[in-house]
C-alpha cells in the first residue's frame, strides 16, 4: 500500500511537471509573514516606462493577461504593511504563464526620526485573522511571550498557561509560519523573549491544503502565530534558572536558542516538583507532524492536582536546504510522577434507586514519552509543491493506588476496599504527504493528501477488591464479604488511512467548482485475556466470560462538489458531500459479526462578509460521524469491580453531527476599542450514550451503550475591550454561555438532562510603564442541570464567584514586588472541605549584572495554605463532587540569568527604523 502510494505521488509529481502552456500570463499570491492571503493588495508590474496594474482578490492571487515583457518588476502596496519590490525575467524554457514565489509582506511600523507615529488600535482583523503589534503591549526586559499574550483583547491565559482566544483553545503555535516544537503552546509562550517579538497573530487555520491554495473547508482550529522582528533573527539567546525552597522544592530549566536568519536550532531543558509544567511537549492538531503531537498525549499531560515531579528535554531545528527545500521538526522528552489523593461524594437522585457513594483514594502515577515530528516542504516550481511529515512516539505509564468506597442505597451498603497496578507502553508513528499543482490557468488547481497512522497500546493491569455487603431488607440482618482478584492484558492496535484528491475548476473571474473525494479508513484490533487468581495460592484460570479476541473496521467514503465565489466584499462556498460509511466487528472467540452501514448527505457552506477593514462576518456549516471505540463495541462483561460492570454493545451505529456556526469580529481604528464574539450550534443523530441497570437487591450496576438522538446544544461567547487614556487603562466585559440538551438511560428509562452554563466576567487593567501593572478580573460561574426522569424533574445548581488581583509593582528601576490574589466562592457542592478558599502568591525580585542579565527571586506560593481542586459531574440522574490535593504552601528562592547577542546589518537597520535600542 506504502509502495504504491508513494509510487502515484511521485508519478504525479513528474506529469504535471512535465506540462507547458505558451502563454503570456503572469499571476502570484500575496500573503502576510504567516501565510494568510491579502486582499485589496495593490500590484504594480513594471516594464521600462510602462506599467500595469491591478489587486488582489479574497484569496491573495492577482493577475496579468496577455503580458508582452520578458523583463519586469513587480511592486506591492498595501497600508499597514512594508512595500515589496523585486525584478523578475521570463527565459524561453519557463512556462509562459508565469508564477511568481509567493509575496509575503512584514507589517509597517510608520516611525520617523525623533517623532513616533502610533495607530490608535494596535489590533488588525483579517477573514481569518486577528493580528496585535506586540510593541503596544508593554511588559519588562526579559519577560516572556506569555506576559504579552495575558494581556491581549479577547485573549486569556489561565494558570496551567493553556491559551484560549476569541471562545476557543488555541491548539498549535507556530514562529514565523513555521510549527515550533511540534506546535507545543506554552513551550514557546513561556521560553520565547517577549522582547523580540514583532506581532502575534491568532488564526482560523483550515490546514496545510488551504495555506498553499486558499480553499478553505471543515472546521478550522485555533493557532498563534509569533512573528520575530527581522533584527533579531540573527544571534543566539537563552536564560537559565535554578531554585531551591522550603518543602523540599527546587526547580532548573535551560533554554538555549540560535537563529540564523532561515536556520533556527533551540534547546529546552526542565526538572522541578513545584507543579510548573514549563515544557509540556503537547501540540496536536491536524496537519503536519504536530497531527502526530495527539498520540501520547496521556502520558504528557500534567495538571493541577496532586504532588508532581517533572523532566523535559527537546530539541528544536529549522533550515532552508537550497532555495527550493525548508525542513522543520523537533525531538523531545517528557516525563512525570503524580501523587493524587483525592475524595469524592456521588448522589443518585433517581427516585427509585436513591443512593450515595463516598470514595477516598490514593493514586501514584509515573509516565514518560518520546517523540519526533518532522515536517520536508519542497516548492519545487511556482506550479508545484510537496510536503512530508513524518513522526513517531513512544509512551510509557505505570500506576498504583488503593481506594475505600462506601455505597449507601435504601436497605443495602458495600464498603469496598481496592487495590490495582497497571502497566502500559504506546508506540505510534505514521506519515502524511501532501502534494499541489497549479495549472497554467488561473483558479485550476489540483491537489492530493494521504496519511498513515499507526498507534499500538499494551497493557497488564492487577486488581484486587473485597467487598463487604450489608442486605436489610430482612429481619436478620444478612451480612456477605466476598473478593475478585483479577490479572487483565489488554492490546489494541490501530492502523488508519486517509487520501484526499481534490480539483478546482474555474468557471468565472470570480468562480471556481471543487470536485473531491476522500476515503477513509480505520481497523483496529483488540486482544484481552482475563485471568482470576486465587488471592491465597496465587493460581491463575482464564476468565473466558471477560476475554475476548475482536476486530472491526470504520471505512468512510466522502464525494463532494462545491461552488466557490471571491468578491472584493464578501466570498462563499456552497456544497454538499455524499458519505456512506460501513463498519464491521468480529468477535473472533464468539463467532459474532456485526455490520451497520449508513448513508449521509451533508450539506456544507461558507459565508465571510467584509463589513470595512478590521470588521467582518463569517458563517459555516458543516457535519462528520464519529465511529465508536473498541471498548464500546465489545460485546463482553468487564466485571473487575463487581459494583460496577461494564458490557460493550457490538451493534453500535456511527454517530454523526450537524455543526452551524457564526463568528463577527469588529476592531475600531479610531476608537481603539475591539468586539469578538462567536455563537454555534451542534445536533447530534446516534449519539452514543450510556445505560445504567440498577441491580434490584444490592448496591451494584451495570453500564452498556445505546445509540439515541435528541442532543443539541448551543455555546456563544463575547469579549468588548476598550482603552482609555492612550492605552494605559483597558476595560474589558465579556460573557460565554452554553446548553446543552443530554441523553442518558436509567434502568430502560430515558432521562432527558438540560445543561446550563452562564459565565459573565469583566476585567480592568492599568499599565503604567515601569511603574505598576495591574488586572483586577472578576467573573461568575453558574452551573445548572435538570434531569427528567419519569415523572420526576431533578434540579442541581453550583454557583461560584472568583475575584483575581494580580500585578507587578516596579520600584528604584530593578526592584520589583509581583502578587497574585483569588478569592473563589463556591456554593451547591456536595460535602466539600475548604470550598471558598483564598490563595495568594507573591514574589519580590532583583535585576542586576550588565544589561539586567541576572535575576534572583523571592516567591512565597499559596500563603494562607488553602490551595484545593473542586470540580462536578452530571451523568443522567448521578451527581458527583470531586475533591483532590493540590501544591500547598512553600518559599522558592530563584536565580536566573539572560543572554543573548543579535548581530548583522538587519539588526542595525532595524534599530535605526525605531529610533535606537529598545
Amino acid at each position: 500500500m506504502i509502495r504504491f502510494l508513494l509510487s502515484a505521488i511521485f508519478g504525479l509529481i513528474i506529469s504535471f511537471s512535465s506540462f507547458a502552456q505558451q502563454t503570456r500570463t503572469i499571476t502570484g499570491t500575496v500573503t502576510d509573514t504567516a501565510g494568510a492571503a491579502l486582499n485589496d493588495v495593490y500590484v504594480k508590474l513594471l516594464a521600462g516606462k510602462d506599467s500595469i496594474t491591478t489587486t488582489t482578490n479574497a484569496s491573495g492571487v492577482f493577475h496579468f493577461a496577455k503580458v508582452a515583457f520578458s523583463n519586469f518588476t513587480l511592486s506591492v502596496t498595501r497600508i499597514g504593511f512594508q512595500t515589496f519590490s523585486h525584478n523578475y525575467s521570463i527565459t524561453a524554457k519557463d512556462n509562459n504563464t508565469y508564477t511568481v514565489e509567493t509575496i509575503r509582506l512584514a507589517t509597517q511600523d510608520n516611525r520617523l526620526t525623533d517623532v513616533v507615529v502610533v495607530a490608535i488600535n494596535p489590533v488588525i482583523v483579517k477573514e481569518d485573522t486577528v493580528e496585535y503589534k506586540a510593541s503596544a503591549y508593554k511588559v519588562r526586559e526579559g519577560a516572556p511571550v506569555e506576559d504579552v499574550i495575558k494581556k491581549l483583547p479577547g485573549v486569556t491565559v489561565d494558570k496551567d498557561g493553556k491559551v484560549t482566544a476569541q471562545g476557543k483553545a488555541v491548539a498549535r503555535i507556530r514562529v514565523n509560519g513555521k510549527d515550533y516544537f511540534g506546535g507545543d503552546v506554552q513551550t514557546a509562550t513561556q521560553n520565547l523573549p517577549a522582547d523580540m517579538i514583532e506581532n502575534i497573530q491568532i488564526i482560523d487555520d483550515y490546514g496545510d491544503r488551504a495555506n498553499v491554495t486558499g480553499i478553505k473547508e471543515g472546521e478550522p482550529e485555533k493557532i498563534l502565530n509569533i512573528t520575530i522582528q527581522k533584527g533579531k533573527n540573527k544571534g543566539n539567546f537563552g536564560n537559565a534558572t535554578l531554585g531551591a525552597g522550603t518543602q523540599s522544592r527546587y526547580v532548573a530549566r535551560l533554554s538555549a536558542n540560535n537563529f540564523n536568519e532561515d536556520r533556527q536550532i533551540s534547546v529546552l531543558g526542565s526538572v522541578n516538583n513545584t507543579n510548573a509544567n514549563i515544557f509540556n511537549f503537547n501540540g496536536g492538531g491536524r496537519g503536519g507532524g504536530a497531527r502526530g503531537a495527539n498520540f501520547g498525549g496521556a502520558e504528557r499531560t500534567i495538571g493541577g492536582d496532586g504532588i508532581n515531579i517533572v523532566k523535559s528535554l527537546g530539541l528544536n531545528y529549522r533550515n532552508k536546504w537550497g532555495k527550493k527545500i525548508t525542513s522543520y521538526g523537533s525531538y523531545s522528552f517528557s516525563g512525570n510522577s503524580n501523587y493524587l489523593t483525592g475524595t469524592s461524594f456521588q448522589q443518585d437522585f433517581n427516585p427509585k434507586n436513591i443512593s450515595t457513594t463516598g470514595r477516598s483514594s490514593t493514586n501514584n502515577t509515573s509516565n514518560s514519552n518520546h517523540r519526533v515530528t518532522w515536517n520536508v516542504e519542497y516548492n519545487m516550481d511556482t506550479a508545484n509543491f510537496f510536503k512530508i511529515s513524518p513522526y513517531f512516539s513512544y509512551g510509557t505509564s505505570q500506576n498504583s493506588g488503593k481506594s475505600i468506597s462506601e455505597i449507601s442505597r435504601q436497605k443495602y451498603y458495600t464498603l469496598n476496599n481496592s487495590v490495582y497496578s497497571n502497566n502500559s507502553t504506546s508506540p505510534s508513528g505514521g506519515t502524511e504527504f501532501f502534494f499541489n499543482h497549479k495549472f497554467g490557468k488561473r483558479g485550476r488547481n489540483f491537489s492530493l493528501n494521504t496519511n498513515i497512522d499507526y498507534s499500538e497500546r499494551s497493557q497488564d493491569r492487577n486488581s484486587n477488591n473485597n467487598y463487604h455487603d450489608i442486605d436489610s431488607t430482612m429481619p436478620n440482618y444478612l451480612v456477605k464479604d466476598s473478593n475478585r482478584v483479577q490479572f487483565i492484558v489488554n492490546e489494541s492496535r490501530n492502523t488508519t488511512t486517509n487520501v484526499r484528491i481534490s480539483y478546482a475548476e474555474p468557471i468565472s473571474k470570480f468562480s471556481s467548482v471543487e470536485v473531491s473525494y476522500n476515503r477513509n479508513n480505520s481497523v483496529t484490533q483488540s486482544l484481552k485475556n482475563v485471568d482470576d487468581v486465587d488471592p491465597i495460592f496465587g493460581g491463575k484460570v482464564r476468565n473466558l466470560k471477560q476475554s475476548n479476541d475482536y476486530n472491526y473496521g470504520f471505512t468512510t467514503n466522502r464525494y463532494g462538489i462545491s461552488l466557490r465565489t471571491f468578491k472584493q466584499k464578501y466570498n462563499y462556498v456552497l456544497g454538499f458531500v455524499a458519505q456512506p460509511t460501513n463498519l464491521t466487528g468480529n468477535d473472533l472467540g464468539r463467532k459474532i459479526t456485526t455490520t451497520n452501514r449508513n448513508f449521509y448527505i451533508i450539506p456544507n457552506a461558507r459565508f465571510v462578509y467584509n463589513f470595512a477593514r478590521s470588521n467582518n462576518l463569517t458563517i459555516t456549516y458543516g457535519g462528520g460521524s464519529r465511529e465508536p471505540n473498541f471498548l464500546q463495541l465489545q460485546p463482553i462483561s468487564d466485571s473487575t469491580n463487581l459494583r460496577n460492570i461494564v458490557i460493550g454493545n457490538p451493534n453500535l451505529k456511527a454517530e454523526f453531527t450537524n455543526r452551524l456556526g457564526a463568528q463577527y469580529n469588529k476592531v475600531g481604528i479610531l476608537t481603539g476599542t475591539s468586539f469578538f464574539a462567536n455563537v454555534s450550534f451542534d445536533q447530534s443523530q446516534n449519539r452514543i450514550v450510556t445505560a445504567r441497570f440498577n441491580d434490584p437487591r444490592g448496591t451494584g450496576r451495570t453500564i452498556t451503550y445505546l445509540n439515541t438522538n435528541g442532543f443539541y446544544g448551543f455555546n456563544g461567547n463575547f469579549a468588548f475591550t476598550k482603552p482609555f487614556a492612550q492605552r494605559k487603562f483597558y476595560a474589558t466585559i465579556s460573557t460565554s454561555a452554553s446548553f446543552d440538551n443530554n441523553i442518558s438511560y436509567t434502568d430502560n428509562f430515558r432521562n432527558n438532562g438540560q445543561n446550563w452554563v452562564i459565565r459573565p466576567g469583566a476585567r480592568l487593567r492599568l499599565d503604567l510603564e515601569n511603574i505598576i501593572d495591574v488586572d483586577v478580573n472578576s467573573n461568575y460561574n453558574i452551573n445548572k442541570t435538570v434531569t427528567q426522569y419519569i415523572d420526576t424533574a431533578i434540579s442541581t445548581q453550583v454557583k461560584s464567584l472568583t475575584i483575581g488581583l494580580n500585578g507587578k509593582n516596579y520600584f528604584f528601576k530593578n526592584w520589583t514586588i509581583g502578587y497574585d490574589l483569588t478569592k473563589i466562592m463556591n456554593s451547591g457542592y456536595l460535602n466539600t472541605k475548604n470550598s471558598n478558599p483564598t490563595l495568594l502568591n507573591m514574589f519580590a525580585e532583583r535585576r542586576f549584572l550588565k544589561n539586567n542579565k541576572a535575576t534572583i527571586r523571592l516567591q512565597a506560593f499559596d500563603l494562607f495554605n488553602q490551595n484545593t481542586g473542586i470540580s462536578r459531574d452530571v451523568n443522567g440522574t448521578t451527581v458527583t463532587d470531586v475533591q483532590n490535593n493540590r501544591l500547598g504552601r512553600y518559599l522558592l528562592l530563584t536565580f536566573n540569568i539572560r543572554l543573548q547577542k543579535f548581530t548583522g546589518k538587519a539588526l542595525q537597520r532595524y534599530q535605526e527604523s525605531r529610533g535606537g535600542n529598545r
